[in-house]
């Protein structure tokens, strides 16, 4: 079953809670934590690897936090998986250069072939797919 990381899922409720109060110059950890019920520790994480990327600012001070970096409109969900490190794959073997470590079957099965046709078609909805439509 394909199922997203929950730091993805984190990113987003983040993204989408700082996208819906443009009106604050800059949103704290602990306020987009408390609001959305999201472990503070793993947020400040996930919210460093989104300034990393460049979706977010981070504001420094008393009165500091994050506010967006981007337009909802462009970015892909597959940017955000992307920013916190995480992957979008059916399964084990679904990825360049996969070998028998990663699933026994890597060189002989019968299913990677179907399915790296569903994984890309996948892979496109995510590209194609952005802030926007979730906010």
């Amino acid at each position: 079953m394909l199922k997203l990381a929950k730091s993805v899922e984190y990113a987003i409720f983040a993204l989408k809670y700082i996208a819906e109060n443009p009106q604050s110059d800059c949103i704290s950890t602990k306020e987009i934590s408390e609001k959305m019920n999201i472990p503070y520790d793993l947020l400040a994480k996930i919210l460093q690897r989104l300034v990393k990327d460049e979706l977010i600012y981070s504001i420094q001070g008393t009165k500091g936090g994050y506010s967006l970096k981007v337009q909802p409109g462009d970015v892909s969900i597959t940017r955000i998986i992307n920013a916190v490190d995480q992957k979008i794959q059916l399964t084990d073997c679904m990825f360049h250069g996969a070998t028998t470590d990663d699933c026994g079957r890597v060189e002989t099965c019968c299913l990677r072939s179907p399915l790296s046709r569903i994984q890309d078609k996948i892979n496109i909805l995510f590209d194609n797919t952005t802030l926007m439509e979730i906010i």
